[in-house]
Protein backbone atom coordinates (compact mmCIF):
# COMPACT_ATOMS: atom_id res chain seq x y z
CA UNK A 1 0.00 0.00 0.00
CA UNK A 2 1.07 3.52 -1.04
CA UNK A 3 1.25 6.17 1.69
CA UNK A 4 0.80 9.65 1.84
CA UNK A 5 4.63 9.64 2.61
CA UNK A 6 5.52 7.60 0.16
CA UNK A 7 3.58 10.29 -2.23
CA UNK A 8 5.38 12.60 -0.99
CA UNK A 9 8.82 11.25 -0.75
CA UNK A 10 8.64 9.51 -3.83
CA UNK A 11 7.59 12.88 -5.59
CA UNK A 12 10.69 14.72 -4.40
CA UNK A 13 13.08 12.40 -5.60
CA UNK A 14 12.86 9.59 -3.40
CA UNK A 15 14.40 9.30 0.14
CA UNK A 16 17.78 10.65 -0.53
CA UNK A 17 17.08 13.39 -2.35
CA UNK A 18 14.27 14.32 0.69
CA UNK A 19 17.05 13.88 2.92
CA UNK A 20 19.53 16.24 1.38
CA UNK A 21 16.73 19.19 0.68
CA UNK A 22 15.64 19.49 4.37
CA UNK A 23 19.88 18.22 5.82
CA UNK A 24 18.62 15.74 7.72
CA UNK A 25 19.40 11.72 8.13
CA UNK A 26 18.78 9.28 5.33
CA UNK A 27 17.44 6.98 8.05
CA UNK A 28 14.88 10.09 9.22
CA UNK A 29 13.14 10.32 6.26
CA UNK A 30 12.98 6.38 5.71
CA UNK A 31 11.28 5.95 9.19
CA UNK A 32 8.69 8.39 7.43
CA UNK A 33 7.46 5.80 5.24
CA UNK A 34 6.30 3.60 7.92
CA UNK A 35 5.51 6.06 10.77
CA UNK A 36 4.07 9.15 8.41
CA UNK A 37 5.83 12.52 8.43
CA UNK A 38 4.97 14.47 11.90
CA UNK A 39 3.41 17.63 10.90
CA UNK A 40 6.52 20.46 11.91
CA UNK A 41 8.89 18.09 9.22
CA UNK A 42 6.31 18.37 6.80
CA UNK A 43 6.05 22.26 7.32
CA UNK A 44 9.11 22.17 6.83
CA UNK A 45 9.29 19.91 3.97
CA UNK A 46 6.79 21.79 2.53
CA UNK A 47 8.92 25.49 2.42
CA UNK A 48 12.16 23.37 1.29
CA UNK A 49 10.68 21.74 -1.92
CA UNK A 50 8.93 25.06 -2.70
CA UNK A 51 12.57 27.03 -1.89
CA UNK A 52 14.62 24.50 -4.14
CA UNK A 53 11.24 25.46 -6.46
CA UNK A 54 10.27 21.22 -6.59
CA UNK A 55 6.26 20.96 -6.96
CA UNK A 56 4.62 19.58 -4.25
CA UNK A 57 3.44 16.17 -4.79
CA UNK A 58 -0.38 16.68 -4.19
CA UNK A 59 -1.96 13.83 -6.75
CA UNK A 60 -3.52 11.11 -5.32
CA UNK A 61 -2.59 7.49 -5.87
CA UNK A 62 -5.08 5.12 -7.71
CA UNK A 63 -5.13 2.09 -6.90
Amino acid sequence: MVTEADRIIDGLGGTSAVAKLIKAPTSTVHSWRKIGIPEARLDHLKLAAKAAKKAWPVAKVRH
